[in-house]
């Protein structure tokens, strides 16, 4: 992704408008290739990856920005697409974006979720949507993970190098509401039907009710026909250490313990 051409300006604009390019290099990897959340009149800067809540995030920053009333209602596609067409994808989002976190002029936040449940998640997404080849168990899919360090940036850790530079809060997704309240109240925001805003057909939880070992076992997408193991039930010693390995620098950066699943 070019973030230039998506912003509609040239480096050299970029360069001598604002500031220096040397100092846009420094954020440049934390703005693509998931540009962070803003709005000129919102006090906020939400950074965001996928399979940690975000589209629930994206639909509470479209409410708070004024957006149709039926943002409750779109779907995660329609979400994104609103978002891209009304702001990421805006001629000056990019410019203004990084001259804010790069002058602190708003607090920066970044949703983040438990990489034991996020690790699952990405597994079953990816088996459901046929990214993945058919019969492989969850371990097999961190060992394949493990190797190529990430098989596209949606399997990626959530950690971006250098975010700490800018990002000065976490919402932890485990807590959204509590969080999300939170911050409403202290920047004065209007409060949000958080029940209605996270709901979604993508959401696996209500479907993780059996109690079963399943580290190993083969999934295909018809393999679990919507009734699908717990979370904690795909782990065992050695792919719990998997993923402590794979996401090391989240379970360090943002305080998980990689030691309990539960």
């Amino acid at each position: 992704m070019c973030l230039y051409s998506c912003s509609g300006e040239s480096a050299a604009t970029m360069e001598t408008d604002v500031f220096k390019m040397d100092d846009y290099n420094d954020i440049k990897g934390l703005l693509e290739p998931y540009p962070p959340l803003y709005a000129k009149d919102f006090p906020l800067i939400l950074f965001w990856v996928p399979k940690s809540g975000s589209t629930t995030l994206h639909r509470w920053f479209l409410f708070q920005n004024g957006s149709p009333e039926d943002v409750c209602l779109m779907s995660d596609e329609e979400v994104h697409h609103y978002r891209n067409t009304m702001y990421t994808e805006k001629p000056g989002y990019t410019k203004e974006l990084a001259e804010h976190l790069l002058k602190q002029k708003k607090d920066a936040y970044k949703l983040v979720r438990n990489p034991f449940r996020r690790a699952v998640s990405l597994f079953l997404t990816a088996v459901s949507a046929g990214d993945i080849l058919d019969g492989m168990s969850f371990k097999q899919f961190l060992y394949q993970l493990q190797k190529a360090g990430a098989f596209d940036r949606h399997l990626a850790p959530q950690y971006i190098n250098g975010e700490e530079e800018v990002v000065e809060h976490y919402i932890y997704l485990e807590d959204f509401k509590a969080h999300i309240r939170e911050i409403e109240n202290k920047y004065r925001l209007i409060k949000a039907p958080l029940s209605k805003l996270s709901k979604s057909p993508h959401h696996f939880s209500n479907f993780m009710v059996k109690k079963e070992k399943s580290a190993d076992a083969a999934v295909t997408k018809t393999t679990f026909d919507w009734v699908i193991p717990t979370y904690e039930s795909f782990y065992d010693k050695e792919a719990t250490q998997l993923v402590a390995d794979i996401f090391k620098k989240d379970f360090e950066v943002y305080g998980f313990d990689p030691n309990h699943v539960t």
